[in-house]
This record gives C-alpha cells, sequence and structure tokens, in this order.
C-alpha cells in the first residue's frame, strides 16, 4: 500500500495545526493580561484548583481540567493562554477527520480543517469563548468517533464514542447541544439501517435514551451551570426578533457590528447548496449516519444564518450561533467542494488537492492579526483594583455589574465577588465609569456623596478619573439612589448587569 498521500496530509495537518497555534498565541500574548470578557475567569478557575482541587465558580470542568497541567507547568495565566491556543488549533484534526468522512474524501477533509482552523470565528472564541472553542473541538472528536464506529461498530471505536460523547457534556453546553443533536441520532439510524435495531431492540434503546435524557434533565436542573438545563430553553425563546439583518452579523448591538468575516452568511448559502446537491444513493456502510450529519450540518448553517436570528445582545443565544457558524461552513465546504471535484472522473482527487489547496492558501493569507470585537485589559483597571485593595472592609463581597472587571477583581484583590447584591451578605459596590459616563446624574452624586456628612464617601481607584474605577460602602448606595431622585430609584435601582 502507498503511504505518500497519507503522509502529505499528516503534513499538512500538522502544519495547519503548528501555524494555527502561532497565530492564536500571537494574538494572546500581545498583551500581558488576559484577553476576552471573561479572560481572567480561566486563571482565577485554575489557581482556584491548584490551590484548593474545587473551582472557584461552578462551571462545566472539563476544559479547566485539561488546561491544568500547563498551568502547572507555568501559572495559572499562561496556563489559560497556552490552553486557548492549543484546543483552539487542534480543531483542524477532528475537522478533517469529519469532513473527510462526510465528502468522502481525504482532500476534502483537509477544506474543512482548513476552514475550521482559519476562520474569523474559530479564533475570536479562543480569546472571548474558550471552553466553547474547545468545547467545539471535543464535538468534533466526538463526532468524528461515532462516524467511525458507524462504519465499522467494533467494540472499541463503539467505547471510544460513547467517552467522546460524556467528554463533549462535560466540557461545554454548545459541544453537549451539538453532539446530542446530531451524533445520538446518526447512531441510532445507522443501527436501524443495518438491521441491528428492530422490534424490541428498538423500544430498549428509546427506553435507554428517554431515561437518560430524563436523568441528564434533573442533573441540569440541580446544577445548571455545569450542564445542559431546563432553564436553557427560555433562550430559545428569544432567538429570533421581527428585524431582519440580511448580510447575518454575529452581533448588531449599538454601534457595534461583527460580521465575522460574514461567515454566518456563508455557512447559510453552503448550507442550501448541501442540501440542494444531495442525492438519496446509499454506497457503504456508516454511509446513514453520515448523510445525517451531513444533512444536520446544512440544516444548522441555514439556521445561523437566518436573517430573523436576535444578534442584538451578547448575552442572548443568537450571538453564540453565529460564532460557531465556522463549524457546518467547514463541513459543507468540504462536502461541497468534493461534489465539485466528482464532476470531473478521471481527475477527480487531483481536482479536489487543487481546490483545497487554493482555499488553504487564501485563507491563511487573509488571516487579520487583530480581532473585531476583541477586549482587551487596559492596565488603568489593574491600578484601579490594586489602589481599592486596601478599602476593601475585611469579609466583605465585591459586588461588581460588569463580569470582566468581577473576574479581574477576584484574580487581583482574592475577594469574593457578585454581579448583584442578592443574598450577599456584606455587599461593597465597585462602579467602572462605563456603567454610569462622565457627567451622569450619578457622576455628579458620586462627587456630591464624597463631602456630605453622615456617610461613608466613595473612594475613587482610577488613576484617570475619580469615579473611573469607585467602591461605593452599601450604607452610601442608597443615599446616591435617592439624592438625585427619580433618576436613580428608576434606572440604577435594579442594577443593570453586563
Amino acid at each position: 500500500m502507498k503511504r505518500g498521500p497519507e503522509a502529505a496530509i499528516a503534513l499538512a495537518l500538522a502544519a495547519l495545526v503548528a501555524w494555527s497555534f502561532h497565530v492564536r498565541w500571537t494574538m494572546l500574548t500581545a498583551s500581558p493580561f488576559p484577553l476576552g470578557v471573561d479572560g481572567y475567569f480561566y486563571p482565577v478557575e485554575l489557581r482556584a484548583l491548584l490551590e484548593t482541587g474545587h473551582l472557584a465558580y461552578p462551571a462545566s470542568p472539563l476544559v479547566l481540567w485539561l488546561m491544568l497541567p500547563l498551568a502547572a507547568i507555568t501559572d495559572p495565566i499562561t496556563g489559560a493562554k497556552l490552553g486557548a491556543a492549543l484546543f483552539g488549533a487542534l480543531i483542524a484534526l477532528p475537522a478533517y477527520g469529519v469532513g473527510a468522512r462526510l465528502a468522502r474524501s481525504r482532500a476534502a477533509g483537509l477544506v474543512a480543517a482548513a476552514v475550521a482552523t482559519t476562520s474569523t470565528g474559530s479564533r475570536y472564541m479562543t480569546v472571548e469563548f474558550v471552553k466553547n472553542s474547545a468545547g467545539l473541538t471535543i464535538a468534533l472528536a466526538a463526532l468524528w468517533l461515532v462516524l467511525r464506529a458507524c462504519e465499522r461498530p467494533a467494540r472499541g471505536r463503539i467505547a471510544a464514542a460513547l467517552v467522546a460523547i460524556l467528554a463533549a457534556v462535560l466540557a461545554h453546553k454548545m459541544a453537549a447541544a451539538l453532539v446530542i443533536a446530531l451524533a445520538i441520532p446518526a447512531a441510532i439510524l445507522e443501527a436501524v439501517a443495518r438491521g441491528k435495531l428492530r422490534g424490541r431492540r428498538l423500544l430498549q434503546v428509546v427506553a435507554v435514551l428517554v431515561l437518560a435524557g430524563a436523568v441528564a434533565l434533573v442533573l441540569g436542573t440541580l446544577i445548571p451551570e455545569r450542564l445542559l438545563s431546563p432553564a436553557d430553553l427560555v433562550l430559545v425563546g428569544d432567538l429570533f426578533t421581527t428585524t431582519p439583518r440580511w448580510l447575518a452579523p454575529a452581533l448588531a448591538s449599538g454601534n457595534l457590528e461583527l460580521t465575522m468575516g460574514y461567515e454566518p452568511l456563508l455557512a447559510g448559502i453552503t448550507g442550501a447548496l448541501v442540501l440542494a446537491t444531495s442525492r438519496g444513493d446509499k454506497r457503504s456502510p456508516g454511509d446513514t449516519a453520515a448523510r445525517l450529519v451531513a444533512h444536520g450540518s446544512a440544516i444548522l448553517a441555514i439556521v445561523i444564518a437566518v436573517p430573523w436570528l436576535d444578534v442584538g445582545d451578547a448575552q442572548q443565544l443568537g450571538f453564540r450561533l453565529r460564532v460557531i457558524a465556522f463549524v457546518p461552513l467547514a463541513l459543507c465546504a468540504a462536502i461541497l467542494v468534493a461534489r465539485a471535484a466528482a464532476q470531473l472522473p478521471r481527475h477527480r482527487e487531483l481536482a479536489t488537492v487543487a481546490l483545497a489547496a487554493v482555499l488553504v492558501v487564501a485563507r491563511v493569507a487573509r488571516t487579520p492579526q487583530r480581532l473585531d470585537g476583541e477586549v482587551v485589559t487596559h492596565p488603568a483597571l489593574v491600578t484601579g483594583l490594586y489602589a481599592l485593595s486596601r478599602h476593601v472592609p475585611p469579609g466583605a463581597t465585591l459586588v461588581i455589574p460588569e463580569r470582566h472587571i468581577t473576574f479581574m477583581a477576584a484574580w487581583y484583590l482574592r475577594a469574593p465577588t457578585s454581579l448583584t447584591a442578592r443574598n450577599v451578605a456584606h455587599p461593597v459596590r465597585v462602579l467602572p465609569l462605563n456603567w454610569h459616563g462622565v457627567g451622569s446624574p450619578l457622576d455628579d452624586a458620586l462627587f456630591a456623596a464624597r463631602a456630605a456628612p453622615g456617610i461613608p464617601p466613595p473612594v475613587g481607584g482610577h488613576p484617570s478619573h475619580p469615579n473611573g474605577l469607585v467602591l461605593i460602602p452599601e450604607a452610601t448606595w442608597p443615599w446616591l439612589l435617592q439624592h438625585e431622585a427619580p433618576w436613580g430609584l428608576e434606572r440604577w435601582g435594579y442594577w443593570p448587569t453586563n
């Protein structure tokens, strides 16, 4: 057997992973501080694991466990950055495996690997959604192992697929949803098509799945921060809006619009083409599962590109779906490249390799060094937190309405933090300037409170503005709310968080 093509593909994948890791690592280390809204979340969690063996905040644990050796060798911040770059770059491998099986072409698998690795959404997730990024790598690995088991259902392959599915569930909610929606139905339908599941055996499998689903719902209800839960269905109810955005941006909030290289729109187009050009002939073992995954990926791509998807809030599901558009885009692109090359039967593999090479070079060449919407830690915030540290009373919990600064405070001050003051015994509020704005009524009230008798004065820590990062004793908060009534009670009384 000739090993030349296999070796060439292996070298191409290794080069793609190495290049992708370099790009991501360079991006993450451009700042000495963690990047992203939740950038400090990962060092806080890793430090807690190293010091206590437990997470500081409840979360899906697997990705943090995988990062732990990197943090132990280096430090929590460096370990988190290494993990983000490594697990983001490794998506090339399972994307190749799934793409090659869906397209039935190794060269087309390289197309899937290239799209998944070089996409704007994939690199954006390395900065902003690290657990989700690693979770998608694990989810695609699970999908690949399920497809392998469907082709040849040996015990070892089935065991590996089951372990990978469990890993996806423990990695991230999005990864769990992707695997549950695609891999499990594919495996069941493949077994039915082979005649392995019918009659009583099929009913038994359905009963086991229903029982497992019930157990998962109970666990999700008990630990909703770690697993998919019924509460997550609320996000689906807010998925659509009446205002269409025809270019399918990932986020359109205020003056900020993230297009993600128009990957959501491209995903919808490729998904529609996959469905339009699909054929229903059965060719070999595993084809039923592969066809279901291909069609499921195409449908997901189309849903992601629906113009009425609500992307006005970064905390909602629409934004999260648009960011992962590169996953169905990669798989659909591999299928389409293979189908296009199949029109040249005498030179099918050569045409596929040529199309794959052109796509890889084109995507690598247009990779920007900086991402739109990238959240960077300003040194003044770090300085401000250190300045406030000596004013935090013992046993107090810092109540901060912005997640980014909440995790920063937990890292630098080692103090308990919370987004809201509800159920907090000894709250002390910390407000950033962008929460209320220069010259706002609250800004003026903070200045007035410093001279007001009978209340503890607010303390500013920001080096550029007295209220840039201000600590407010809880006894002073009611005075601030009522000092400029009715604006205080109407706007700030409900403590909006971001």
